[in-house]
């Protein structure tokens, strides 16, 4: 566990630090970024101010923190892969802002804001799993072992390559019917980030009733999520990353990672030391990122 971030979880706190360019701080920003248009708030049965996300929630909390007068503007529709949303940044067409899980070419492309909003919690992945399938994947002892599971992943999630790199056979899917494809048996593991599973698992048991969760195994890959920005919006990029380091530095984004009702459900009902850590690569993580985690990362 880096320094850093073990400081605070012990609950003790550091001076704040910004890496924001100068400057006019007169001017106004505007966050955009996509919102599904099934929600709530695209269905306009919530004003947006109601409207909870843990990603939004560590925006709203980052421009608060920033110094400076950001709007934060949801933009409903069909919501995008991740490739797509590349693209949507690149022109900056609709919407500026996004989060996903960072790459060479993400970072390269693209603005993120240096600071992983789940504290690299998303490296550490457990598995979902058909009941079956769990008696075997309680006899996994090495990486050799796990590669005899198959691996369900989302159609651009960069994770996908990781996983091959790793030498898994992986099939993909979209998002929202992964955990189906896993309950009618087309891969065995659907491997999903510490921080998230739990919830998940609590809401897609209603689409596919014979899926588990294995809490004694799980796969660690160094792989940060940013707020990545379109490169037309430096100094907005540079004011979230102001908030985001305020946040990280008082204490305040590890309060709410633990305990947002997305986030919560993990932390408080999973136990890490009970789980056999296999370590993995990710040969793909620029080397600033890979100081990024050592600097925030809960796990390394």
């Amino acid at each position: 566990m880096a320094s850093a971030a073990l400081a605070l979880f012990l609950g003790i706190g550091q001076s704040a630090q910004s890496t924001a360019t100068a400057q006019d701080a007169s001017s106004d920003l505007e966050v955009t970024l996509p919102m599904d248009h099934q929600s709530a708030y695209c269905q306009g049965q919530i004003p947006w101010e109601q409207h909870s996300e843990y990603h939004i929630d560590l925006l709203r909390l980052a421009a608060r923190l920033s110094g400076r007068d950001i709007t934060i503007t949801p933009v409903c529709m069909d919501y995008p892969t991740e490739e797509r949303r590349i693209s949507m940044l690149l022109t900056a067409n609709q919407i500026n802002t996004v989060f996903f899980g960072t790459s060479s070419n993400r970072e390269e492309k693209l603005l993120p804001a240096y600071v992983p909003i789940y504290l690299g919690t998303t490296g550490l992945r457990l598995f979902m799993a058909r009941p079956e399938t769990l008696p075997a994947l309680r006899e996994v002892e090495t990486i050799d072992d796990l590669r005899t599971f198959s691996m369900g992943q989302g159609l651009g999630w960069p994770d996908s390559a990781i996983l091959i790199e790793n030498g898994f056979t992986v099939a993909d899917g979209r998002y929202k019917t992964l955990h189906r494809m896993l309950g009618a048996n087309r891969f065995d593991l659907y491997p999903r980030a510490f921080w998230q599973i739990i919830g998940e698992w609590t809401w897609m048991q209603s689409q596919a009733p014979n899926i588990a969760v294995s809490r004694d195994i799980a796969l660690y890959y160094p792989q940060p999520i940013y707020f990545f920005f379109s490169p037309t919006t430096p100094a907005l990029r540079d004011a979230i990353q102001t908030g985001l380091e305020r946040a990280y530095s008082n204490g305040m984004l590890l309060e709410l990672l633990k305990s947002h009702p997305e986030t919560a459900p993990s932390f408080n009902g999973l136990d890490l030391g009970s789980i056999r850590i296999i370590h993995g690569t990710n040969e793909n993580l620029p080397e600033k990122s890979r100081q990024i985690m050592k600097q925030y990362g809960l796990f390394e």
